[in-house]
């Protein structure tokens, strides 16, 4: 039965990997990105869509801000439980446990955010939007490692959805 659980186990993981490594992340811009001349021009917002990703955004807003804090709290608690004198492994493991639950909050919050967004364009608004998106990424990939700008400056990239 043990053998039949691990390689039960193995399988699982491999296709998590797997799957993980074929989807594609949904990423959209930082901020209140419909807001911007260039990116609604670009997609053709229409003013009622703008009105619902404003509905939207201040949907989410409050809990996003309530989960980011809980997420720094529990990244203190795990880094205070880390650095006492005498070590408990097990403070540790259980600081680390409920830091890693907060994240994953947080994550379905960003994506249920996502989803709503997503309610709101159209199919071809939705895919210009990801090419946007990932013509940027590929643009700041290249000035980050262009010869001469080794130290370029990092700016914080979307959190992509996988």
């Amino acid at each position: 039965m043990k053998a039949v659980t691990r390689w039960g186990l193995v399988a699982a993981g491999t296709l998590a990997i797997a799957g993980g490594a074929l989807a594609q992340p949904l990423i959209v811009p930082p901020g209140r990105w419909w807001e911007r001349p260039r990116i609604a021009g670009e997609l053709g917002l229409g003013e009622e869509q703008r009105h619902n990703l404003d509905s939207v955004a201040l949907a989410h807003a409050k809990t996003m801000v309530d989960l980011k804090a809980e997420v720094e709290k529990g990244e203190l608690d795990l880094r205070v439980a880390a650095d006492a004198e005498p070590f408990d492994a097990k403070r540790v493991r259980g600081a680390f446990t409920a830091l890693q639950q907060r994240r994953v909050r947080l994550e379905k919050e960003r994506f249920e955010l996502l989803l709503k967004v997503r309610e709101v364009l159209t199919t071809d608004q939705w895919k210009k939007l990801t090419r946007f998106v990932q013509e940027r990424l590929r643009r700041e990939d290249a000035e980050v490692g262009a010869p001469g700008n080794p130290a370029a400056p990092q700016r914080p990239r979307p959190r992509p959805f996988r």
